[in-house]
């Protein structure tokens, strides 16, 4: 699995060395949000890895699409939602993958149900609801081609306004309560992660 599981990661920062951290920094994030929601570790674990592959369809999308500056427009946004399509075609492959296909699959659904399938509430898988969160805050902390960077504070305080629409009320009091433990992006786990991958 382990080694399997470096190729794909490989395969991220292969294409993309900004996809690729992102998809670190999520991953770590999530772990750690589950790890305060005193989760298991089995799904600590589950959601840890969902998040380093969340975005592993993203591979298959045009670059110049993806790094696009400017606004997307309703055509190509709708090449970028298919990320999630893809990404579940690749890890179907791979029967160690199977438990990460769910949270993958929904990682862009929003509360109020106008995420990509339009599932909603409650009905959203609790690992899918951490990683939409998790990817959400990342984002904000990090240049992106079609947005600015946030700081801390900004991201934390879209978090909050986002309450209730795009993500989970109840989980976003829970971690904007810790934000100061939870939602910090540790770059220094990064570079090891980078050193020692999953082995």
């Amino acid at each position: 699995m382990f080694e399997e599981l470096n190729n794909l990661v490989q395969s991220i920062a292969d294409y993309s060395y900004e996809t690729y951290q992102h998809s670190v920094k999520v991953g770590m994030l999530s772990a750690r949000i589950a790890n305060f929601l005193e989760l298991s570790k089995t799904q600590v674990s589950l959601i840890k890895h969902a998040g380093l592959l969340h975005d592993i369809g993203k591979i298959k999308i045009d670059p110049i699409i993806l790094n696009k500056p400017g606004r997307l427009t309703s055509k190509e946004f709708a090449i970028i939602k298919k990320h999630t399509e893809y990404g579940i075609n690749i890890l179907s492959s791979y029967p160690w993958a199977k438990p990460f296909l769910q949270l993958v699959n929904l990682h862009h659904e929003r509360w109020d149900g106008n995420g990509y399938n339009g599932i909603h509430g409650r009905n959203i898988p609790m690992g899918a609801k951490i990683l939409a969160l998790a990817d959400a805050f990342d984002a904000m902390n990090s240049r992106r081609p079609y947005s600015q960077i946030k700081s801390r504070e900004q991201s934390i305080n879209e978090i909050e306004r986002l309450s209730g629409t795009q993500f989970d009320p109840c989980l976003v009091e829970k971690v904007i309560q810790d934000s100061d433990k939870i939602l910090i992006i540790d770059w220094d786990g990064v570079v090891k992660f980078e050193i020692r991958k999953f082995k």
